[in-house]
């Protein structure tokens, strides 16, 4: 076994773990389409997800347009949310020297958030921070609606809700949401038009395209050109090739691998429309290099 996509997150420390006790390929070299919190790695694993440098882009772009000074964090009960949120506290009030005033977690699966929705009335941050996961969304997005929170005012910004988790939401419990992504379906370059163009005709006009698949899609082309470089499936030589390695037909736009495993890409910010798409509203200006160790935050 040479390449593996990694469809893991919550069981990725544990699924590594035991792929290493058990000698095979999984926890030398495989490819994470799921975003990763940071923290971790044995070198081999590449990671093609949005990484650290998404939060804290994120949040220094929402603090700067939306003059944000409060921040609620909410999020499922596992290590990525856990995990992401710690940096973003950190960000949030060692960096921007700004304030939280909430933070709740909730079991995956939880359908019940009017408890929590009515502290956020009552702090009224500047932004609520969301890194709510699976079908526990629909029940989030719904109820906050229902609570009279319009997102068109009340800032949200999220990094776990993409055009596929819109879908079960409906656009309509979400638009004015702001989302903190590597991609979006809607995003206008040459290469995304012919994936987009592809994936429909194969899927079907009424399937949509968001981060984690996109992500997904990046995996087996870097995997590709990474053997190709080092004439070898061999894992190590993989491994060892893999920084350097260019893929100028992303369709997020180029992209390569850092020595530390993970993309250097670009980061995204997109506002949710009621149709299920978002629009763009910002991207960097160049490539970020990824940083799933960054000093100060741990």
């Amino acid at each position: 076994m040479g390449e593996v996509v990694a469809w893991v997150d919550g069981g990725a420390h544990f699924a590594a773990v035991g792929a290493e006790e058990a000698e095979v390929a999984f926890a030398h070299f495989g490819w994470r389409p799921l975003a990763a919190e940071g923290g971790d790695g044995d070198g081999h694993g590449q990671v093609v997800a949005k990484a650290t440098q998404q939060i804290l882009a994120g949040l220094d772009w929402i603090h700067k347009t939306k003059n944000a000074n409060t921040f609620f964090l909410i999020g499922s009960d596992y290590i990525w949310p856990r995990t992401s949120n710690k940096i973003a506290r950190k960000h949030i009030e060692n960096v921007l020297k700004l304030k939280v005033v909430g933070e709740e977690y909730f079991p995956l699966g939880s359908t019940q958030f009017n408890s929590v929705i009515n502290k956020m009335k009552l702090v009224k941050p500047d932004v609520i921070y969301a890194i709510i996961v699976g079908g526990s969304n629909v029940a989030f997005y719904k109820q906050l609606k229902a609570a009279g929170i319009d997102l068109t005012k009340q800032t949200l910004m999220t990094i776990s809700v993409t055009e596929d988790e819109i879908l079960g939401i409906g656009g309509e419990n979400i638009v004015g949401a702001y989302a903190c992504m590597k991609y979006f379906e809607s995003l206008k370059n040459d290469n995304n038009k012919a994936f987009v163009a592809a994936f429909h005709k194969m899927w079907g006009d009424k399937t949509v395209i968001g981060d984690v698949t996109q992500a997904a899609y990046l995996g087996p082309w870097l995997w590709k050109l990474t053997v190709e470089k080092a004439g070898s499936f061999d894992i190590d030589k993989v491994a060892a090739a893999s920084p350097g390695v260019e893929f100028k037909g992303a369709p997020e736009g180029y992209v390569r691998i850092h020595e530390n495993h993970h993309l250097w890409s670009k980061t995204r910010v997109g506002r949710a429309r009621t149709d299920g798409q978002y629009d763009l509203v910002y991207e960097t200006a160049e490539l970020m290099e990824p940083d799933p160790f960054p000093k100060g935050y741990q």
